[in-house]
């Protein structure tokens, strides 16, 4: 199987940009948060999202491409979380358990 089997059918490029150079996309469980998609960077957290009713796993993705295109090009990051209630550590400064 190709390793672009899903590049025919769509494309993350800011996504795809920010993996090749050592950033991370985390989608899930943010606890008590459900349905999260965030992109980051060791210095950076580019776009916090919530997943939307009824939205599917490929538009929430499109959602977090657009959205790390937009703060990758200098405007405003993206964040769909409470910021006085959640607190969102850069993936280098989490607490050890």
């Amino acid at each position: 199987m190709s390793d672009n089997t899903m590049g025919s059918t769509m494309e993350w490029d800011h996504i795809d940009t920010l993996i090749k150079t050592g950033g991370q996309i985390t989608l899930g469980r943010m606890s008590p948060l459900d349905g999260v998609a965030v992109a980051a960077d060791q210095e950076n957290i580019y776009a916090v999202l919530q997943r939307r009713p009824e939205e599917t796993v490929t538009a929430l993705l499109q959602r977090l491409d657009q959205a790390l295109g937009i703060a990758q090009s200098g405007n405003a990051r993206t964040n769909e979380i409470d910021e006085s209630r959640y607190t969102l550590r850069l993936p280098g400064t989490r607490r050890k358990r």
